[in-house]
């Protein structure tokens, strides 16, 4: 089936109205599952596959920019021992985490090119087939990526204006005649940002900047989600091609077929490896931030006992910061699970009407498609939900500590 037949096929299928027909700006034929995210990544000048082009060149050195501002902020907090700075970081450490993101990704983005060129590929090649079962697999998962994400990036946006307007309604607070100006962020900028007028050009270019570097967290999270989501598709597609593997009336076509499962399932194991390498060390360092901020967010809620605009941001906070923590696990496990089931395809062939030959091929194939797939956040944490659950159960604790202590 064609490109063309395979949009018809989804057009039947989903609603006039539908999110994925209002976003189809954003679909990119050469990439059927990632194109939005694709094009959300190159927007904010991380994905540069043409470095030639003057935008793309506009686009690092606004990366390079806000990248200078950011660590100006760290260094302050290091050289300048400020305690301040350093608990302004603690409570929006998720945020920060477009830092190391965007060094990983620059640092590997060439086999971050060769993931993505390995999806695409696969995908477009089932599409060029005549499977309906594979084509109606993918386009359920890619009706779910988008989904997801689109969602995600909605919360995100409900975050972020929750995180820009916080400090606006700390201001005015009056102590001992004084004026308080809350910040942002601890910026190095050449004039005072303590007072008007200098505290809203610096709070100007403090929201520009956020902005930008959220930016970038939200397209690194949302390829990682993504990939996460076509994986777990093309392990149920692996499932697909093992249950049609044997040709009871052809010996030399089960042969073929069990050798092309074979490099199939292999192949997506290799790039499942590749992915786990690319996002390992940034989920490490994730899984330590969040860690950290639901103490500091949950240290808030229990001092903030009469400031109710502090808890509402707190409790916003944390629940932004878990829901995409869950999806991250939660598709994770899905990949865990989905490979579990691949080799129970083979059971449902034809294999028992074949010879010993074909048989011994088949429990060679049975071997190789039961290997269970997983995600580690580091070299010890697997990304399931039952860390997921550790984790919410060890925030709870810490909260009933501090409650019973104070």
């Amino acid at each position: 089936m064609s490109i063309e037949g395979y949009k018809q096929i989804r057009k039947k299928k989903s609603s006039r109205y539908s999110l994925q027909n209002m976003l189809k700006c954003l679909e990119d034929p050469e990439h059927p599952s990632m194109g939005p995210f694709l094009r959300f990544i190159n927007l904010t000048g991380n994905w540069h596959p043409n470095m030639e082009l003057k935008s793309t060149r506009f686009k690092q050195v606004v990366f390079y920019i806000t990248m200078t501002f950011f660590f100006t902020q760290y260094l302050k907090c290091v050289i300048g021992l400020s305690l301040s700075a350093l608990l302004f970081i603690l409570q929006t450490l998720p945020f920060h985490m477009g830092t190391p993101k965007c060094i990983y990704f620059r640092k590997d983005h060439h086999l971050w090119q060769k993931l993505i060129d390995y999806m695409s590929r696969t995908e477009l090649r089932q599409l060029s087939g005549e499977d309906e079962e594979v084509i109606d697999v993918m386009g359920e998962y890619i009706r779910k990526s988008r989904r997801v994400i689109y969602s995600f990036w909605f919360m995100a946006i409900c975050c972020n204006i929750s995180i820009f307007t916080e400090p606006y309604q700390k201001n005015q607070v009056v102590e001992n005649g004084t004026d308080i100006y809350v910040p942002l962020f601890h910026f190095y900028v050449p004039f005072n940002q303590e007072v008007p007028p200098g505290y809203y050009y610096s709070m100007v270019l403090q929201t520009i900047l956020g902005n930008i570097m959220s930016s970038y967290v939200i397209s690194w999270d949302s390829l990682v989600m993504s990939t996460f989501i076509f994986f777990a598709g093309q392990l149920k597609i692996s499932r697909v091609y093992c249950t049609k593997v044997i040709d009871p009336e052809n010996k030399e076509r089960s042969h073929q077929n069990i050798i092309k499962c074979h490099r199939f399932h292999t192949t997506l194991i290799e790039h499942q490896k590749l992915f786990q390498k690319l996002i390992s060390s940034v989920m490490c360092i994730y899984l330590v931030a969040i860690s950290i901020n639901l103490g500091s967010c949950i240290i808030v809620i229990s001092n903030a006992s009469g400031d109710l605009p502090a808890i509402m941001a707190a409790i916003l906070f944390i629940f932004g910061i878990l829901v995409q923590l869950l999806i991250f696990y939660w598709f994770s496990n899905e990949v865990t699970e989905e490979s579990l089931s691949v080799s129970s395809g083979i059971f449902e062939s034809k294999w028992i009407t074949m010879d010993a030959k074909i048989q011994k091929e088949v429990a060679l194939l049975q071997l190789t498609t039961s290997k269970r797939l997983c995600f580690k956040a580091g070299p010890f944490n697997e990304m399931s939900l039952n860390t997921f659950v550790a984790i919410l159960k060890t925030s709870y604790s810490f909260f009933t500590l501090l409650q019973e202590t104070k």
